[in-house]
This record gives C-alpha cells, structure tokens and sequence, in this order.
C-alpha cells in the first residue's frame, strides 16, 4: 500500500510541475519579458572631448564649462602651458529624454555652435547589444578675416560635423564606443585640401571607484592628412588624442585630461589639432558640468 501510495504521489507531482511548467510557458508567450534598458554607459555626455551616447533628460538644462590650457612643452616660463587659456560655454537641453539641443561659445576663433543629439537605439538586456545614437553640430567662426582685400563670404565662416555613435557596456566597470565622423570646412587653405574629412572616433571608460573612471579616446583621420592650417606651412595637423578621468562629486561631474587639441568642440578637435603627444604637445584640461531641473513641482512629481 505505501508503495503505491508513494508511486501515486510522485505521478501526481510531476503532472502538477508539468502542467505549471506549461502554464508558465504560454503566459511568457503571450506576454514575453521586456527588454531592461542599460543606463550610465558613460558618466556624462562628453568622454573627454568627444560625444558619449548620453543625453540631458527631459526638461533639464546641462551647464558644461571646458577649459584648455597651452602645452605642457612650453617650460617652466610659460609655467608648462597654465600661462594660456582657452575656453568653451555651452548650454545642453533635453527636449525628451532622448533628444537634446545645445549651444556653445568658444573662445578659440570666436566660434559659436548648435549642435542636437538623438539617442536611436538603446542598449537593453533582451534587446538591443548596443546604442545607436546621432550627433551634429553646425559651427560659425567669427573671428575677423586674415586677408581683408579679397572677398570673404558669409558661407566661407560655416564648417559642419555628422556622428554616428555606437556603444557597448558590457559590464558596471567598462564601456566603449566607436564613432564615423565627418567634418566639412566650407573654406579651406589650399585647393588641394580636403573639405570633408572622415574619421572613426574610438573611445573607452573604465570604473576605478564608484565614484570615479579612467576615460581614453582617439580621433584617426581617414583623409586630411597632409593639410596646413596657414599660409606659410609652418602649422600642420595631427590625430587627436585624449586620456582623463571623471569624478562625480554629488550633483555634477569634474573631469579632468591630458589632450594634445585646443579645440573643445569636433571640427577643430579633429581637423585643427597642431601638436602631438610625441614632442609632449599636450594641455591640461578639465570639464565641469551641472544639470539643472527646468520642469515645474507637477512634472517633478
């Protein structure tokens, strides 16, 4: 009797399993998981000089100041580049938590730019592997013609720049991106110079503290390499490349960097830089950043 009950016992479980097991089954089916987004690929919306995937969120204004000084090489009399300065304002707004609009002033050439961001795609457990995201800006230099007896035109102060961003976190503690690039100089020195000139930005962050992140990205031009920014010849380019770290101090994010670009905006980044890491051309820099909630008490709730 207590075998059979026994035996009995077990058909009887095991059709219960089974029959859950299918129940559970049909209903992942008909309502299958949603993909979890991945957040905080990076710690702020720029790497170091270059674009991460990251927007403003929705009704919040992003206040970033970034510095630049000379180069490192310059000696003690110059105080190793602290002597120089350049700097970039800008002001990022989240339109939706997915797109955001910007402008931005620097004092390099007196350039003024708008530039939008769109987060495509996002990376999500059970869904997308990576990020898509669009970035492009359009730059107005309004520093005074070097050569006013000749006609200068309106146009000839316009350059522009399109990105394509993909992104990978592949865990809490590293993160890379890989970007196309194009920059398009309406104006250039030379016939022979490259008005668009491609590039493939790669960059990577990688955690130290919880707080705190190692940040490196290049700039390889695919074209464009023999160009001189002056007349005489004497002022050539170079790729850029930068190395940083980010360090989140409660409501904003300082970062800190060695790079070899006064520029603080892509155009110049990539297609103005005229010092190498090699003969140490590189500045110290830092970012500072600080978002500010624009949404009234009822969309904060």
């Amino acid at each position: 009797m207590k075998k059979i009950i026994f035996t009995l016992s077990f058909i009887l479980i095991s059709l219960i399993v089974s029959a859950q097991d299918d129940l559970l089954n049909m209903l992942n089916s008909e309502q299958p998981k949603k993909p979890i987004p991945v957040f905080a690929t990076f710690k702020a919306t720029r790497l170091i000089t270059m674009q991460s995937n990251e927007t403003v969120a929705k009704k919040h204004l992003n206040f970033v100041i970034l510095h630049r000084f000379g180069e490192v090489n310059k000696g003690a009399y110059e105080l190793w580049g602290m002597d120089q300065a350049y700097m970039r304002l800008a002001f990022d707004y989240g339109l939706t938590d997915n797109i955001q609009i910007g402008i931005g002033r620097s004092s390099l050439s007196k350039v003024y730019d708008g530039n939008v961001k769109w987060k495509i795609i996002k990376q999500a457990l059970g869904g997308s592997p990576i990020g898509i995201t669009y970035y492009g800006n359009m730059a107005l230099n309004t520093s005074e013609f070097s050569d006013k007896t000749i006609d200068n035109y309106f146009t000839s102060r316009l350059t522009y720049f399109n990105q394509i961003l993909f992104t990978k976190k592949f865990n809490d503690a590293f993160s890379v991106l890989l970007a196309p690039s194009m920059v398009h100089k309406n104006l250039v020195t030379y016939n022979k110079d490259a008005n668009t000139i491609f590039s493939v930005g790669m960059g990577a962050s990688v955690k130290i503290t919880r707080s705190t992140r190692f940040n490196i990205e290049y700039y390889p031009r695919l074209n464009g390499r023999d160009d001189f920014l002056d007349v005489a010849k004497t002022q050539s380019t170079y790729d850029y490349l930068g190395l940083g770290f980010d360090i989140e101090t409660g409501g904003h994010v300082f970062q800190m960097m060695f790079c070899n670009a006064t520029g603080m905006y892509e155009q110049a980044a990539i297609a103005q830089t005229t010092t190498t890491w090699s003969d140490m051309g590189i500045r110290l820099g830092f970012n500072l950043s600080r978002t500010f909630s624009m949404g009234s008490s009822k969309d904060k709730k």
